[in-house]
């Protein structure tokens, strides 16, 4: 069958509609796009590490999601993990260097899809330095798991490795006084913060530490 032109001119032009022109680069969506088409209002979120002090090897690490619309707040998500912080059971001073758990109060975190340190690879969030009650300074902290570049679990050999999760074997809820989550807590914390997040610094996203 064949169509008279007008009629093919006007199938054409419809195909071609949604086509980029020439050159055109279309660019995936922004975090900031992504929360805009969502429901209405503004999401911010709060990473909460609650502390235990009976056994500081079982905290808890908590995500919780919020949307500010028309001057009221809501909970949209909540989620929680396991974590550590302090090199012993009972490392409950946040002025010991090396030992305590983290300073309690409130940091501005910075996700890194793969940091790159001599201990602390793979996802992470990066806390920065925080002064304790009698002023002393802890400093390069994080919130970080057991795992090697990108992310991967090294190769099990004998002894404590920093590229892999090897608890219960060994205890890597242990810390100098970061946050230590489980490589799937942390790539679960990271998803959760970048379906709706930056990486890098984002002012939507606290994190609180409290006793």
């Amino acid at each position: 069958m064949r169509f008279p032109s007008y009629v093919v001119a006007a199938i054409l032009l419809t195909a071609l509609a949604g086509v980029p022109a020439a050159g055109a680069v279309t660019a995936p969506p922004t975090a900031a796009a992504r929360t805009s088409s969502a429901a209405p209002g503004r999401l911010s979120a709060v990473i909460a590490f609650e502390k235990n002090p009976a056994h500081v090897f079982r905290s808890r690490l908590v995500w919780r999601l919020w949307r500010t619309h028309d001057g009221t707040r809501s909970l949209v998500e909540q989620r929680s993990w396991r974590a550590g912080s302090g090199f012993t059971r009972d490392s409950t001073d946040p002025c010991r260097r090396n030992d305590g758990w983290l300073p309690d109060g409130r940091y501005r975190p910075r996700l890194h899809a793969n940091y790159w340190g001599s201990l602390i690879k793979g996802r992470a969030i990066y806390l920065g330095n925080k002064a304790c009650a009698d002023g002393t300074l802890r400093t390069d902290l994080f919130i970080h798991t057991e795992q090697g570049d990108r992310s991967r679990q090294c190769a099990d050999r004998p002894g404590d490795q920093v590229c892999r999760w090897e608890y219960p074997k060994i205890n890597d809820y242990r810390s100098y006084g970061c946050v230590k989550v489980s490589p799937r807590a942390m790539h679960e914390l990271f998803d959760a913060w970048r379906a709706h997040f930056d990486l890098g610094y984002d002012d939507r996203v606290q994190v609180r530490v409290r006793g």
